[in-house]
């Protein structure tokens, strides 16, 4: 768990906060946008729970509020007839400064950013409205994360 207030805040304003506000602002404008795509994580899996990821509980919280936040801003965009795509994603165990941490369990199929990037450039593209506020992973599989009525039957 955090051991303070201000580490618990710091993870919400980092990874829910901020991108659901900065989301929020660039659907007022009124442009087309297309897809919004949110960086999440499969510690944010509610299904999913990673029982071994000690210390990462606020990280964990705040991907999980995150995965919450977005299926609510899509079911509101889809009620408004507004055709943006959101969509979660997981990047997969990424080989960045976040990766040289201790952690305590042994982390497999690490990839390179550019192994990440380039994947999830093919994911986004290849989806559309029925997809809005769904989670998939690098590897184009629908997480677990969020679970959306009927939509691995989609492939």
């Amino acid at each position: 768990m955090p051991e303070t207030f201000e580490e618990f805040a710091f993870h919400l304003h980092t990874n829910t906060i901020g991108p659901i506000i900065c989301a929020q602002r660039l659907l007022q404008t009124n442009i087309p946008i297309g897809t919004i795509a949110f960086m999440s994580s499969d510690s944010g899996s509610t299904q999913n729970f990673r029982e071994m990821e000690d210390g990462f509980a606020a990280y964990a919280a705040s991907k999980a509020a995150l995965n919450q936040a977005m299926r609510h801003m899509a079911a509101e965009l889809k009620r408004k007839d507004d055709d943006t795509i959101l969509l979660a994603l997981h990047p997969g165990e990424v080989a960045t400064d976040m990766a040289n941490i201790d952690v305590g369990w042994e982390v497999e199929g690490i990839i390179t950013p550019q192994e990440s990037v380039s994947s999830l450039i093919k994911v986004i593209e290849s989806k559309g409205i029925q997809h809005s506020g769904t989670f998939w992973t690098w590897e184009n599989k629908v997480s677990n994360a969020v679970q959306h009525k009927g939509v691995k039957d989609l492939y």
